[in-house]
């Protein structure tokens, strides 16, 4: 199945709709001042990144349901293209805002006794905006706090569901360091996703190391891990897309094309989880920084 097929989304749909969204930030930009980035990486007033981007995700192999493994067994086949926009800004005296707003097209299908089904869904995603404060902000090293909020999407809870469909808060602990060799740099954020039911926590981490390779050119290494936990108010049909655990790497080159514009590509791959499918991820995008 090719990504621009799933859900039944016309070829040129999701790649339309992704370049119009390019356009409107490549122009909004444009016509913002020039503003110099402070530190490592919390923007100073005024300033920011947008990430524009297009994933597509499949997977054919499903992780234990109840144990955290790198095994997999055979399950059903599942296409997902997201379209996806992160970005943080800043507002001056410490504080920036940051969000990460995702739409998505699933196709999912299973043969079962000789008979394949298929179930589609596309909507809006999990949507999510966070509020951060800056603890230290040096040349070598910044560290935050911050707090996100989880906003249900809008297909979230159909049939096959995008995302959890829950509200929750996340508190996060954000860290950047330069050690001043080789130029490398190192991101690392902490937290802990509360879904206000009260079923399930999740313990999540990200770390990033980028090194530059060649002029204009940086490669960047990734480890995400989710790990979750039942509460006492724990529904297992209401809560079972909140309750997972999965450890992804990955690598990203990043070229910058211009002071303010880097194109992306990224594979990621899920190496051990628990209670989803293995999927492997590959990502088109262009960073517009101001």
């Amino acid at each position: 199945m090719r990504p621009d097929r799933v859900a039944g989304c016309k070829p040129g749909a999701t790649l339309g709709l992704l370049g119009k969204a390019l356009a409107v930030c490549a122009i909004w930009v444009a016509l913002l001042p020039a503003t110099a980035r402070a530190g490592v990486w919390f923007p100073a007033a005024g300033s920011g990144d947008i990430e524009a981007m297009l994933r597509y995700d499949y997977a054919d192999q499903q992780f234990p349901a109840n144990s955290f493994s790198s095994a997999t067994q055979p399950g059903s086949s599942e296409h997902k293209t997201q379209i996806r926009l992160l970005g943080e800004h800043g507002f001056g005296n410490g504080f920036s805002l940051n969000y990460d707003l995702r739409y998505a097209f699933l196709y999912r299908s299973k043969v079962r006794h000789g008979v394949r089904t298929v179930s589609t869904n596309d909507g809006l995603q999990d949507q999510e905006i966070g509020l951060n404060y800056t603890l230290t902000q040096q040349s070598g090293f910044a560290d935050a706090i911050g707090l996100g909020l989880v906003i249900p999407g809008s297909a979230a809870t159909g049939s096959p569901g995008l995302d959890s469909g829950q509200w929750a808060a996340e508190p996060v602990y954000r860290l950047g360091f330069k050690p001043g060799f080789w130029k490398v740099t190192t991101d690392f954020d902490i937290g802990t996703r509360l879904f206000m039911d009260g079923g399930v926590a999740q313990f999540r981490s990200h770390l990033e190391i980028r090194v530059p390779v060649m002029r204009g050119l940086h490669l960047a290494g990734k480890l995400f891990l989710v790990r979750s936990a039942r509460l006492g108010a724990y529904n297992d049909l209401r809560d079972r897309g909140e309750l997972y655990n999965l450890f992804r790497v990955g690598v990203e080159a990043a070229y910058h094309l211009t002071d303010q514009i880097e194109p992306v590509l990224a594979y990621e791959n899920d190496v051990a989880g628990a209670g989803r499918h293995a999927s492997q991820r590959f990502t088109i995008g262009v960073k517009i920084n101001y």
